[in-house]
């Protein structure tokens, strides 16, 4: 819903009127009498009006359509539907978190290369200004901020149905939930014109799926949505370089299920403990996928506890239906890394053991987990 700003008579007679609580019932009623649509009637009646440009307010706090207006002067991506993608955002958002900024190249400094995969190289940077915050009853940038650009393959010539990918990513990210990446914004690179994400500091691609590590040590879901090439125009079901994480049902060209999300977690898991990507000396070709469908495996020398073991092995069964539900591996995982930290725990010594263990060999191989009892 775009347009929600209200005609001057409809305004006059509720400008008065605060949001959410305030609100009695007569003045519930008037609004529903008065505004018909029922997105905008509900807006209206949980953060009211703004009084300076007679639009409907998507938080409480702020107008944005103001904030747009202020943000929107002397700057353009040089691209008509990126420009307007970004207005169309800013005046969508519904929080801070999804306020989407076209930035300048040059705001950035101490860019250095991070990672590249599959759709995109990665450096991470210092955003000299930061991104907008609302301190009070003011917006203000946060100043330096560590930040992570995604630069995109061939996207000169960025679509549409790409742009939608991007604007569901900031949707599923504007929240301050900690574990999904925010988006701050999109900039270009002046030497290949190519489009630039603008993440947070704990967001970088790995394979165009998932951040595993970064300086804390905890894990992070990032690129929801992103996993394709830009200038990619078909709808069939390429698989492209995160075909190591892909289930044995997918690569059959059966249908994408939860369960399948399960058995791509199962690797992402393997990574974290190893610090390796799944079958990383072996191409990414037929063969592999052959293999993996006839129940191939990664496989190290790096020792994994045997409770993750086990977590790591139902997630990979062959039997979508074997798997674990996400529910189940999100307890599991929280009983695990509580008694990780009780000295007298079986878990905590068995975790000791095998961190001694990896520190006096770091060498690898790849075929299935190997437990320190193996």
């Amino acid at each position: 819903m775009d347009e929600i700003k209200l005609s001057d008579d409809v305004f006059e007679r509720i400008k008065d009127f605060n949001g959410y609580w305030e609100l009695t019932e007569k003045q519930r009623s008037l609004i529903d009498k008065l505004i018909l649509n029922e997105e905008l009637k509900q807006l209206c009646k949980e953060n009211g009006l703004c009084k300076e440009c007679k639009w409907i307010k998507r938080n409480y706090h702020w107008c944005n359509y103001c904030h747009v207006q202020q943000y929107s002067k002397n700057w353009t991506s040089e691209d008509n539907e990126v420009d307007k993608f970004i207005q169309k955002t800013q005046l969508k958002a519904e929080n801070e978190y999804q306020f989407l900024e076209w930035v300048e190249y040059d705001k950035f400094e101490n860019i250095e290369y991070f990672a590249k995969g599959g759709f995109g190289t990665t450096y991470k940077a210092i955003w000299k200004d930061g991104c907008i915050k609302f301190y009070g009853e003011q917006w203000e940038r946060s100043g330096e901020t560590k930040v992570a650009l995604k630069c995109l393959h061939d996207s000169q010539n960025i679509t549409v149905k790409f742009l939608k990918r991007i604007e569901s990513y900031i949707l599923t990210s504007g929240y301050e939930s900690g574990w999904i990446v925010r988006c701050f914004g999109i900039t270009k690179d002046p030497k290949t014109n190519n489009f630039i994400m603008l993440e947070s500091k704990n967001g970088y691609i790995a394979r165009g799926l998932a951040e595993i590590h970064n300086d804390d040590d905890e894990t992070y879901v990032t690129d929801l949505g992103l996993c394709q090439r830009e200038n990619d125009q078909s709808d069939n079901k390429k698989i492209y370089e995160v075909l190591p994480y892909e289930a044995p049902e997918v690569l059959r060209e059966k249908e994408y299920t939860q369960a399948s999300d399960i058995y791509g977690f199962g690797n992402i898991a393997y990574e974290v403990c190893t610090r390796l990507p799944p079958y990383h000396d072996m191409a990414h070709d037929e063969f592999l996928a052959i293999k993996i469908c006839q129940g191939l495996r990664p496989k190290s020398n790096y020792k994994i506890p045997q409770p993750i073991v086990d977590i790591i092995n139902q997630c990979w069964d062959a039997n979508p239906s074997e798997r674990p539900e996400v529910h189940g591996l999100y307890e599991l995982f929280t009983y695990l890394n509580h008694s990780q930290d009780i000295e007298n725990s079986a878990f905590y010594k068995h975790f000791k053991e095998v961190d001694e263990i990896n520190k006096k060999s770091t060498s690898s191989t790849v075929q299935s987990p190997s437990s320190s009892t193996s």
